[in-house]
């Protein structure tokens, strides 16, 4: 009988680490989308003429996530409907146009929703891009 509850309890730990390591993963898996939305957002804008660049409007925009990421996207749990178990979405900020440097920062910030049966809990993931009108381009990130 007590090898038995030994027995019990040991498996309820390994189900509970299991549980936990999936959770894990799961959070990883978005964090890595996130990541990759965010690069492909900033090669998009290297791609772009300075005539675009600088007319991008200084106040945050929501941006469509481009429609490669919906595979993924629907496998992490966001089927892009209002119920969903998981919301990514996808914002852009520009500084001001500067005369002197014509450097403009672009600030993109990928924000995902997971909403569990209990609790719902909101991650973010962000970076900045900094483009010249003569080809300087440097990025970051940070979580």
């Amino acid at each position: 009988m007590m090898a038995a509850l030994i027995l019990a309890v040991g498996f309820i730990g390994l189900i509970e680490a299991v549980t936990l390591s999936a959770t894990s993963m799961d959070h990883a898996r978005r964090q890595t989308l996130a990541t990759q939305i965010l690069n492909h957002e900033i090669e998009e804008l290297r791609l772009a003429s300075w005539t675009t660049i600088n007319g991008l409007p200084t106040a945050s925009t929501s941006i469509t996530i481009d429609s490669q990421f919906d595979q993924a996207r629907l496998s992490l749990g966001d089927d892009g409907s209002g119920s969903s178990i998981v919301r990514f979405s996808l914002a852009r900020t520009m500084t001001s146009p500067n005369p002197v440097t014509n450097i403009r920062q672009a600030n993109f910030t990928v924000t995902w929703v997971v909403t569990t049966s209990r609790l719902t809990f909101t991650y973010s993931r962000s970076a900045s891009a900094w483009y010249g009108k003569n080809g300087l381009n440097l990025s970051y990130q940070q979580s």
